[in-house]
């Protein structure tokens, strides 16, 4: 019998997909993962004919072998059935399911019924055999069933060390069979597998309302930076002046060079009470005028606001753009978890 492998696998995809592809993950157990471009049966049954088939693709439509395929051919052909996957999802939280056949739909196979996003939006295949709605194409392309194993667990409570470090990776998919018995604990263990959840949890709210009180909007942007560096990202923070209002606003860039020169664009607020959707507005207005310079890399943009919350508005807005909101105990939360030793406070 084929030894089962052990996945990490992100399904938030491309432009506007996460809306989409959340509702695939919860409503239907189906996982995705975007490159639409090539989600077609010609370009499908050469893809996972075998290993120079799927480069040669690449090659042909002037891609060179970019190193983010790899996270597409891990999707193709080494998920089995009967694997475990482990997906990261937002709030602290993942869920782990198994991989229910070895059927690889693309975006001519796909039932596209179950393109609506959590708007209750429909998207259609275009003529260009794209998935598009009222904002424009989306960046889906191929799809897999899942079974549900155990869903929207606490990172802090049930994610052993090693898998709680594991998922702070930000490339889309790997192999971490190696922590099999780690996320064998966290479908097994009915009660939190330590103490360090309570710990960070009870420190995390003496140091959100600390950051609130002590520090301003600099200190912030200083705490934020020194946070990216410490994961590994080269950090730059660009000039106040750099970008016009109209141009949107972004307070720290984040590339992770180990990573494909995956980049988090970062708005940073020093709010107390609610934090406004006027945030989301300028970093989303930044990525779109800056667009032509960020092409060559995966992007995420966030928003880290010592704020208590986001207003109801903000939380939609940043559904509808893919923003990650990051509130003040949240941001807490990932200063602890990172360690103390070397805080720039």
């Amino acid at each position: 019998m084929e030894e089962k492998n052990y996945w990490l696998h992100r399904c938030k995809c491309g432009d506007h997909a996460w809306p989409f592809t959340h509702e695939l993950l919860t409503k239907h157990n189906i996982i995705s993962i975007g490159w639409s471009d090539l989600s077609d049966q010609n370009f499908h049954k050469r893809l996972i004919k075998d290993r120079e088939s799927f480069e040669k693709v690449f090659e042909e439509i002037g891609w060179g072998r970019p190193r983010n395929r790899n996270n597409l051919w891990r999707f193709l052909k080494e998920m089995k059935q009967g694997d475990i996957v482990v997906v990261p999802l937002d709030g602290g939280e993942f869920s782990i399911y198994q991989i229910t056949d070895n059927v690889v739909f693309n975006n001519e196979t796909f039932d596209q019924n179950l393109w609506v996003n959590w708007n209750g939006k429909q998207a259609v295949l275009n003529k260009n055999g794209y998935p598009e709605y009222e904002h424009g194409e989306i960046d889906m392309g191929f799809y897999r069933k899942v079974t549900p194993i155990r869903l929207n667990i606490s990172r802090n409570e049930y994610a052993t060390q090693k898998l709680y470090s594991r998922m702070k990776i930000m490339t889309t998919n790997a192999n971490i069979s190696d922590l099999a018995e780690d996320v064998g604990l966290a479908i097994e263990k009915k009660e939190p597998i330590n103490l360090r959840a309570a710990f960070i949890d009870e420190s995390a709210k003496v140091l959100s309302q600390q950051m609130r009180e002590l520090m301003n909007d600099r200190k912030i942007e200083d705490l934020v930076r020194w946070y990216m560096e410490s994961l590994g990202a080269s950090v730059d923070v660009p000039a106040k002046n750099s970008a016009s209002t109209e141009d949107g606003d972004t307070d720290v860039i984040a590339t992770f060079d180990k990573l494909n020169n995956h980049t988090i664009l970062i708005q940073v607020k020093a709010h107390s009470g609610n934090t406004d959707s006027w945030a989301v507005e300028q970093i989303t207005s930044y990525a779109k005028t800056f667009e032509r310079s960020l092409e060559d890399r995966s992007t995420q943009l966030w928003v880290i606001s010592t704020c208590d919350d986001f207003t109801d508005d903000t939380k939609k807005l940043a559904k509808e753009e893919n923003v990650y909101l990051v509130d003040g105990l949240t941001f807490a939360k990932m200063l602890i978890d990172n360690g103390f030793y070397s805080f720039p406070l």
